[in-house]
């Protein structure tokens, strides 16, 4: 082994000085670094430090609940024999709407004015609440003494059955009424019926005090009877309330029972638009009831044409064994002024009511009557025109005169009743054009009101609203009772039962000059059916009136087309 030089010792010794230097720097480091801080264990007594306390935010007021509606919109359906209607009514505080098919009735009691709108005519009527129809009720000989008054029984049961049953969410209870009317001797008011109603109510909807607060009280009876109402009642009226569905029987004097069911389909309490209770933009105003009764004709007589030009695709089937008659627009060969369209809703009612199918048919030409014959089914179209009309002179002269306008009324007096007489011809023709019936009918009348012209005015009124009312026969029944007692469209009615209506809070001793009451179990819409029925016979009024100042016809034309339906019945039945 070489020894090593005297330079290479010198470098090694340096490398391993600095080797050394280096680690012990190092080690000098690590020793000289801090510990950290022992943490002393907490003791079970020692807390955490509480943070520091969140801004606390103000409480906002309380927001008051909305208030409950109040508002009623309910769907009532009825049912008569094998007619059925059906109407809807909203009430909105002192307000009501009642539509009916066509027709809309706008009661404001607010404003003490009730308002009838036709759609289909575009047009309305404002009339003052509480006030007679004009025209709707026959009217009193001014110089004929006052009747004496009398006392009429009217005796009222009303059993709670204890049955309940929920129905749109209410409790609903079993209530049944018997209304029994026993006029005693002297009465001017004679009629003798019984009421029983079967029904399911609920409570009185509040909004209905808005109405009970603000309604008129409805007119006095047109016929002067001021009968003394003693009224007695077993039972406790608050049983009763808003009915939800019933059937009402009444049993008039000829023991014949009449049925009514109504039945609630719909009922909610909502909120509804103040607009619902107000006349539309863009109707026409009419200013009397035989303007509006015209343009309803009018729109009546449009449609009826529509219907007419477009023939079924095939003809509604024919009941087996039962004849189908059309009948077309009377024509007038007079100069006198005649609503002829009102007379064929006279012929049509004495068909319907005979048990005849009916077709009623607009004017139109032979050619074209025999072709919408053989379109629709018919066996018969029966023709018919007004060929006389005459008035005889007062005085005992017995003269006959023809009428004319130049027979007017006595200076501030009502129009002369002197007795009329008209004369229509008819013709019964197939549709193959063969003539099976042709002859010449009369009719007469005496003076003044009868009951012929009641029945015809209740009539025409179930021919001009055509399937509004509930038929010929009801409305000869309702109308054979008012021509009899005068009363204000007793019997039962179009919808709901305005006898009821009447003679339930009559019973109840609430008497009719305190308003007609809420929440007795009445039916809500008998006010409105009732006002609609008694439009119509006024209607009728109005356009018999023929000239002003003139004679009506209404009876003596009401008596010949009665002459003319057994003719044609007559002349059926040899067949």
């Amino acid at each position: 082994m070489h020894p090593m030089s005297g330079h290479g010792r010198v470098v090694v010794a340096l490398f391993v000085a600095t080797l050394f230097a280096s680690a012990s720097a190092s080690l000098t480091a690590q020793t000289a670094r801090p510990r950290p801080a022992r943490q002393q264990p907490r003791t079970p007594q020692q807390k955490p430090p509480a943070a520091a306390p969140a801004a606390v935010k103000p409480l906002e007021p309380a927001q008051p609940a909305p208030p409950l509606p109040e508002d009623v919109r309910y769907r009532s359906n009825y049912t008569t024999g094998d007619q059925r209607t059906e109407s809807v009514t909203y009430v909105k505080g002192p307000r009501e709407r009642f539509e009916f098919q066509d027709m809309v009735v706008l009661r404001q009691h607010d404003q003490k004015r009730v308002i009838q709108i036709s759609r289909a005519a575009n047009t309305y009527l404002v009339a003052p609440e509480g006030m007679p129809v004009p025209g709707s009720l026959p009217a009193l000989d001014p110089a004929a003494p006052p009747k004496p008054p009398g006392i009429v029984m009217v005796a009222t049961t009303i059993v709670d059955t204890g049955e309940r049953k929920m129905a749109f969410g209410y409790q609903a209870r079993h209530v049944k009424t018997m209304i029994d009317t026993q006029p005693l001797a002297g009465a001017c008011d004679t009629t003798k019926q019984r009421i029983e109603t079967d029904g399911w109510y609920i409570d009185t909807p509040k909004v209905f005090e808005a109405q009970a607060a603000a309604q008129t009280a409805p007119p006095a009876s047109g016929s002067g009877c001021n009968d003394q109402i003693q009224a007695s009642h077993n039972g406790d009226p608050k049983a009763l309330g808003f009915p939800l569905a019933y059937t009402t029987t009444l049993i008039g004097d000829d023991g014949k029972p009449s049925v009514v069911k109504m039945e609630v389909s719909e009922f909610e309490l909502t909120t509804l638009d103040p607009s619902l209770f107000e006349i539309p933009q863009g109707l026409n105003a009419a200013l009397n009831i035989g303007e509006l009764g015209k343009a309803l004709n009018d729109a009546s007589e449009a449609k009826l044409a529509a219907e007419n030009a477009a023939p079924p695709s095939t003809p509604a089937a024919k009941t087996p064994g039962v004849i189908r008659i059309g009948v077309p627009e009377l024509t007038n060969k007079t100069t006198t002024v005649v609503d002829t369209r009102s007379l064929r809703a006279d012929l049509v009612a004495n068909f319907t009511e005979a048990r005849f199918e009916v077709v009623p048919l607009a004017a139109a030409t032979a050619a074209e009557l025999q072709k919408r014959a053989t379109e629709h089914g018919l066996d018969y179209v029966l023709m018919a025109e007004v060929t006389e009309l005459k008035v005889a002179k007062s005085g005992g002269l017995g003269g006959i005169m023809k009428a004319a306008s130049s027979v007017t009324a006595p200076a501030g007096g009502s129009p002369q009743k002197d007795p009329t007489e008209a004369s229509v011809a008819v013709k019964l023709i197939q549709p193959d054009g063969k003539q099976r019936l042709s002859t010449t009918v009369k009719g007469k009348d005496g003076s003044g009101f009868s009951m012929k012209t009641g029945l015809g005015l209740a009539k025409f009124a179930g021919g001009m609203y055509l399937s509004m009312f509930v038929g010929p026969q009801m409305m000869s029944r309702v109308y054979r009772m008012t021509a009899l007692t005068g009363s204000n469209m007793g019997g039962l009615g179009m919808l709901g039962n305005p006898a009821l209506f009447q003679t339930q809070a009559l019973s109840m001793g609430m008497g009719m000059g305190a308003g007609i009451p809420r929440g007795l179990g009445v039916d809500q819409t008998a006010g409105a059916a009732s006002f609609l029925m008694q439009q119509a016979m006024a209607m009728n009024n109005a356009a018999s009136a023929g000239v002003p100042g003139g004679p009506s016809f209404a009876e003596s034309l009401g008596e010949a087309l009665d002459n003319a339906s057994k003719a044609v019945i007559k002349a059926l039945e040899k067949k």
